[in-house]
């Protein structure tokens, strides 16, 4: 072989190692190539994320309602089986509790009553009651939007001689039971046929979390058990200038200008809540179409803000006449109307139950 020949094969195979087996020359991307997809992509990442953060949103709320529904069902189930009450957000070993009750205890006396139901201290809030008719599916009392990680029920973890296992009542704390319709607070529970409107009133809503500090304080402290708009204690009170114990903005949607009553000022409120009513249904609503008229207004009312003196669906059973006499419509406690002056009794308000 002559030397041309040889280094002409050697040229073919170098320009065969440069060109691949497709005769094709090929070669890496440049670094203004590589910075051209990396900017597309993160375009693309950019236009993508909030439809993907909607659509997870959305998907949450859904859950969230679906839960709530299975809550609903489990309240209608509850009524039937139990003369026509609604559950109370404690003391559920009995329609009505003996006052003063023993501390967190009812009066030893109610359990033996022709009435009471088999529920058992310190295993009778709402949530432990109403889980037994969803299979004691603890995870339908978490809201998949909620980021709190509340759990109630474990301030009575140590205790012994528990009608159920230690962790039975340990059920998260997205949701709040609406006590504003009960006759006597926490203490008595109500027959759903006593309320006015019923289909129109809030029983749960979406509950927000207990105070931070409280809760790195004592991680067994929990969100309260319920809300109410006769309540004085300012982790469950309920009106329409104190909406911090009600997660109204947990989803999307919805926007209220809100007037506040105890400064006049105009304040945007965003976002949606669900809420389950009386009879079961769950509806999705923004702050502001919570307190929309549902009645009409007490004679005599004098009352100026958003809720137009009226029932609404926080509150309709209660008697609307006498309390227009005397000045407080509405029957919360806002710091301009004073507090309910419809309660059966002046007895003490509930204390706070994990």
């Amino acid at each position: 072989m002559s030397r041309r020949s040889v280094l002409h094969g050697q040229s073919s195979e170098g320009e065969q190692r440069l060109t691949g087996s497709t005769g094709r020359a090929t070669h890496g991307f440049t670094l203004v190539e590589l910075l051209v997809v990396i900017g597309i992509i993160a375009l693309l990442i950019g236009i993508l994320m909030p439809a993907l953060s909607r659509a997870r949103a959305a998907a949450q709320a859904t859950a969230c309602m679906s839960n709530m529904r299975q809550i609903g069902q489990a309240l209608v189930m509850f009524t039937g089986e139990h003369k026509g009450y609604l559950p109370k957000a404690w003391f559920n070993a009995s329609p009505k509790t003996t006052l003063p009750p023993s501390g967190r205890d009812v009066q030893p006396g109610d359990y033996g009553l022709s009435d009471a139901w088999r529920y058992k201290y310190p295993m009778f809030g709402w949530d432990y009651v109403l889980q037994t008719y969803i299979a004691k599916n603890k995870n339908v009392f978490r809201c998949p939007s909620d980021e709190n990680t509340d759990i109630r029920g474990k301030f009575d973890d140590s205790m012994t001689g528990l009608p159920d296992a230690a962790d039975a009542d340990n059920i998260p704390a997205s949701y709040r039971l609406n006590l504003s319709n009960y006759p006597l607070g926490a203490y008595w529970a109500v027959k759903i046929t006593a309320v006015k409107r019923s289909q129109e009133v809030i029983e749960i809503c979406e509950g927000s979390p207990a105070p931070l500090g409280l809760r790195l304080a004592d991680p067994t402290y929990a969100a309260a058990h319920h809300v109410a708009t006769w309540e004085s204690f300012n982790e469950a009170t309920v009106s329409p200038s104190r909406w911090q114990n009600v997660a109204y903005q947990r989803h999307r949607g919805g926007k209220t200008t809100w007037i506040n009553p105890l400064n006049n000022q105009k304040v945007l409120l965003e976002g949606t809540a669900n809420y389950v009513f009386m009879d079961g249904h769950v509806e999705r609503r923004d702050w502001g179409a919570t307190w929309q008229p549902i009645g009409p207004a007490p004679a005599g009312a004098s009352y100026i803000g958003p809720s137009q003196n009226c029932a609404t669906p926080w509150r309709s059973n209660f008697d609307m006449a006498q309390n227009a006499k005397s000045g407080n419509p509405w029957g919360y406690s806002d710091g301009i109307g004073g507090i309910d002056n419809n309660r059966v009794s002046t007895a003490q308000d509930p204390p706070h139950f994990n």
